[in-house]
């Protein structure tokens, strides 16, 4: 089973492409992979996928 999740970079007055970079390079770290991304209204958006983890429930 898959779980998602949705990310968008934040709004800050200067938005910096390697700040969004660094935060799905960390959410790869454990296990994410991005499905699709977009933008909308000017903010990037991802949305992410990993292997639930089944031990958990």
């Amino acid at each position: 089973m898959k779980e998602y999740k949705f990310i968008k970079q934040k709004s800050t007055p200067i938005k910096k492409d390697t700040d969004f970079e660094n935060l799905l390079n960390s959410y790869a770290k454990t296990g994410w992979r991005v499905v699709n991304s977009f933008v909308h209204r000017g903010v990037v958006k991802a949305i992410l996928e990993r292997d639930k983890d089944e031990t958990q429930n």
